[in-house]
């Protein structure tokens, strides 16, 4: 068990840095192209980084979380989660820096902030409620984009799906906890402001695929119930 958890723990790593370098993408498309169109264009390119993780099975925790949702699983996948959760934080945590160091003193730093400032907006009780949802539904999109992928793996309907679903969660500006750490340690912002959001995220990015597990409970109920009944009844002679 021991060397399985230390292998989780390194492609906790390296799905940080994966999901990290999305997320720079995206900074960088919101820098080089101002507006919507460099936002729209960042947030399709942010799954890059999902991609990644999917094709070379990395261990990301918002991508890991939902399986506890489908069926019960054994003791050392419980074990592996907040083992993941911490590769995951070293490997975006620290990407995050090496872009702060690398880029301080150029202009791209002012969108580094705008990006993670929009992420830390705790002034009101709309504040926290909004950060709630967007952590629910990016949780949702995140399990979608996962599952989908993984059920038609590396075919385009499978890619497009984690595209979608991917863009869908970045351009609406839902709140990712794996990404967030990267903006915060790009824009060099960890306080205690910084900690209150990424425990709301990770807390309902855990319950947002419970949504995503009944869709597709649905759809397998609705697959189930079209097959045509076998007739045994004997026929006569």
């Amino acid at each position: 068990m021991a060397k399985n958890l230390l292998l989780t723990f390194l492609k906790g790593i390296l799905a940080g840095l994966a999901i990290g370098l999305g997320g720079f993408i995206f900074v960088l498309m919101s820098f080089l192209i101002p507006g919507e169109l460099g936002k729209a264009l960042g947030s399709v390119l942010f799954a890059v980084g999902l991609f990644l993780v999917c094709t070379f099975s990395l261990s990301l925790y918002t991508g890991k979380i939902g399986l506890i949702f489908e069926k019960k699983q054994s003791a050392e996948f419980y074990i592996g989660l907040p083992i993941m959760l911490i590769g995951n934080a070293i490997g975006a945590f620290g990407l995050g820096y090496l872009a702060y160091f690398a880029f301080k003193d150029l202009s791209i730093m002012e969108t580094a902030v705008k990006v993670a400032n929009a992420r830390l907006s705790f002034n009101s009780f709309d504040d926290y409620l909004s950060c709630i949802l967007k952590s629910f539904l990016c949780g949702t999109c995140v399990y979608l984009a996962v599952k989908c992928f993984n059920l038609n793996r590396l075919k385009p309907v499978g890619i497009f799906l984690l595209v979608f679903f991917v863009f869908l969660f970045v351009y609406c500006g839902f709140q990712h906890c794996i990404a967030n750490m990267f903006y915060f340690g790009f824009a060099n912002k960890v306080y205690g402001e910084t900690f209150i959001d990424l425990a709301l995220c990770i807390l309902f990015n855990s319950f947002g695929p419970i949504i995503g597990v009944m869709l597709f409970k649905l759809v397998e109920k609705a697959k189930d119930n079209s097959k045509p009944i076998k007739d045994d009844t004997p026929k006569e002679k």
